[in-house]
C-alpha cells in the first residue's frame, strides 16, 4: 500500500512537470489536486492511522500473532495482524476484530515472556483457634506449597474480621501454561483442606451470637428454664 501511495504521488508530479513544460497553465491543475489531496486525507484519515498502528505494531512488536494478550478486560489470542484491523480469538471462543489504532490506544497486558504467576489464597479460621496452634498456620502453609510444586513467598495472620482470624498465604508458580498452574493451585488447596482437617484447624463461616443478660448484669440463657408442668 505504501509502495502504491508514493508511485502515484511520483506520477502525478512527473505528469505536472511534463504539462508545464509544454506550456499548459497547471497552477489550477495544482491548486485542485492539493484540495483533492486534503479532501482525500480527511476522508482517510482512519483508514490511515490504522495503517501506521499497523506499522508500529510490525515494527515495535509489542505482541505478536500466537501472543495471549490481555486488553480493557478481554483476554484473546492473536490470530492475524492485518493494516486495519487485529484479529483475537477470546478464551470463551468469540472472535473479535479490533481496529488496530483502537488496540494500541489500550493497555495491552502480554503472557508471552511470563515465566511465573503469583497466586494467593485467604484462609479464615474461627475465633476459637488455639493461639499456639494458629502460629503454626505459616509454617504449615510453607510445607504444602513447597511439596506441591509451588514456591513459598509468605503467609501469616492479615485481620481481625468479623466472624472469624483471616490468614493469607502467597506463593509463585512456575509454569508455563495456565491449565498446568490452575492444577498446582488445584493440590495446594485440597492439600490445605486435608491438613487443616488432620491439625483441628477449623474454618469459619459467618456466625452471630447472642448473648443474654438479666437485669443485673448477670448472663443467662438466651431462653427461659422451664420449670415442672402443673
Amino acid at each position: 500500500m505504501i509502495r502504491l501511495l508514493v508511485t502515484v504521488v511520483i506520477f502525478a508530479i512527473a505528469i505536472i512537470v511534463v504539462l508545464d513544460n509544454l506550456g499548459v497553465n497547471v497552477t489550477a491543475l495544482v491548486a485542485g489536486l492539493g484540495i483533492g489531496g486534503i479532501a482525500i486525507g480527511l476522508a482517510a484519515q482512519g483508514i490511515f492511522s490504522d495503517l501506521f498502528a499497523a506499522l508500529s505494531i510490525i515494527f515495535d512488536k509489542p505482541f505478536r500473532v500466537g501472543e495471549t494478550i490481555t486488553y480493557d478486560t478481554s483476554t484473546a489470542t492473536v490470530e492475524r495482524i492485518g493494516l486495519k484491523s487485529t484479529r483475537l480469538r477470546a478464551i470463551t471462543g468469540e472472535r473479535k476484530i479490533v481496529s488496530n489504532a483502537n488496540l494500541l490506544q489500550k493497555e495491552i497486558t502480554s503472557y508471552q515472556t511470563l515465566d511465573h504467576r503469583r497466586l494467593k489464597f485467604v484462609l479464615s479460621v474461627i475465633y476459637q483457634t488455639d493461639p499456639e496452634l494458629a502460629a503454626r498456620i505459616p509454617g504449615i502453609l510453607r510445607e504444602i506449597v513447597e511439596a506441591e510444586g509451588g514456591t513459598f513467598v509468605r503467609a501469616g495472620f492479615v485481620a481481625f474480621a468479623a466472624s472469624s482470624l483471616d490468614l493469607e498465604v502467597d506463593y509463585d508458580v512456575y509454569r508455563p501454561e495456565w491449565d498446568q498452574i490452575h492444577a498446582v493451585r488445584h493440590r495446594i488447596g485440597l492439600s490445605i483442606l486435608r491438613r487443616f482437617k488432620a491439625e483441628g484447624i477449623e474454618f469459619a463461616y459467618p456466625t452471630q451470637t447472642t448473648f443474654t443478660a438479666a437485669p443485673d448484669g448477670r448472663m443467662i440463657l438466651p431462653y427461659a428454664e422451664r420449670g415442672p408442668l402443673p
